[in-house]
Formats: C-alpha cells, structure tokens, sequence
C-alpha cells in the first residue's frame, strides 16, 4: 500500500474498538494495546515486511502477538487478527491516534499545541491552560513546543481551530490587509 492519510480508512476501526472497549470496560488496556502496536508498525523492520506485497501479512500478525503478549486480550487479539486479514496493520498508528481521541473527549479531555518563540515560565502556562479551559469548557492538556522560527508571540491549535498570535502571522495579516 503507498503511503497515504489512513483517517478514513482507520476512522471505522477505531470506532469500533473504542466501542467494544467501553463495553468491556477496558479503555486502558485497548489504550496500551494499540500504542505499542502502533510503534511497533512504525519501526523499519515491520514496515519492511508490511509492504513487501509478496509477503503474507498474517506473519505481521503473528508477529505483534508475539511482541505484545504481556498485554494481549482476547477481544484485543480478535481486533488485530481483523485487522491483518483486511491487509490495514500499516494504518495502526492512525486507530491508535483516533481512539486517544475518542478516549479524551468521552473524558472531555483535549490536547492542545502551543508553540512560541521562547519558553514559557510556569506561571505562564499554568495561565494559558486555565484560560484555555475556561474558553474551551474542557481540560486541557497542553502540549508546548518553542520554535526559532517564531519572532515572537505564540500559536495554539486545538483540533482544526488555530489562534495565531504570532508576530509573523500578525505581520501577515497587516500586509493581506495592505495589498487589498
């Protein structure tokens, strides 16, 4: 399979286990599950066997049951054994990153990227999140990176929205503004 954006084809196999994990009660196990088959699909030998078309994909499976088999579950093994059989272990990382999700909005949870030119102190960010919580409704868990790219100021994406308080993206909008 070439490389591609696996949401939509990922989108209803995380629907699904979030489901039966809920039913079972066993959101963290599914959690740990699918994050450490998630980083094993994305080491190189696994990638390797995984789109190697002449290969069949169920010693892919076999193999993520062997390294997983201190947390393996039986619905859990039925899941990835699914998975196998449809050819889709490449789009594991994507059900991983889909059912954090999934996980952090049934907890009214969101992640949310900061990024500035500079660090933020403590206080600093201590008061980003509690604004962001207030305006949000939610609780945030603040994800902070710096960039030198940045003049200055700071960018915040939640999901699809994106506050950019950023000197570069102040700037570009001031000349937008100019050229109409």
């Amino acid at each position: 399979m070439a490389d591609m954006n696996w949401t939509s084809i990922a989108r209803p196999y995380a629907k699904a286990a979030f489901e039966i994990a809920i039913k079972g009660k066993q959101l963290d196990a599914w959690s740990v599950l699918l994050d450490q088959t998630a980083l094993i699909v994305k080491e190189e030998p696994m990638q390797i066997l995984l789109k190697d078309l002449r290969l069949d994909k169920m010693v892919a499976y076999e193999c993520l049951l062997l390294a997983c088999e201190s947390m393996i579950f039986t619905a859990g093994k039925n899941f990835l054994k699914l998975i196998a059989l449809h050819q889709r272990l490449l789009v594991l990382p994507e059900i991983s990153r889909l059912f954090a999700n999934y996980k952090a909005k049934q907890a009214n949870q969101v992640t949310v990227k900061a990024i500035s030119a500079v660090s933020l102190t403590k206080p600093e960010g201590q008061a980003l999140t509690m604004a962001l919580e207030r305006r949000l409704q939610r609780e945030i868990k603040l994800d902070y990176t710096v960039d030198d790219y940045f003049l200055g100021g700071l960018v915040i994406r939640v999901g699809d929205l994106v506050i950019d308080g950023s000197v570069r993206g102040k700037l570009e909008r001031l000349r937008a503004k100019l050229v109409n």
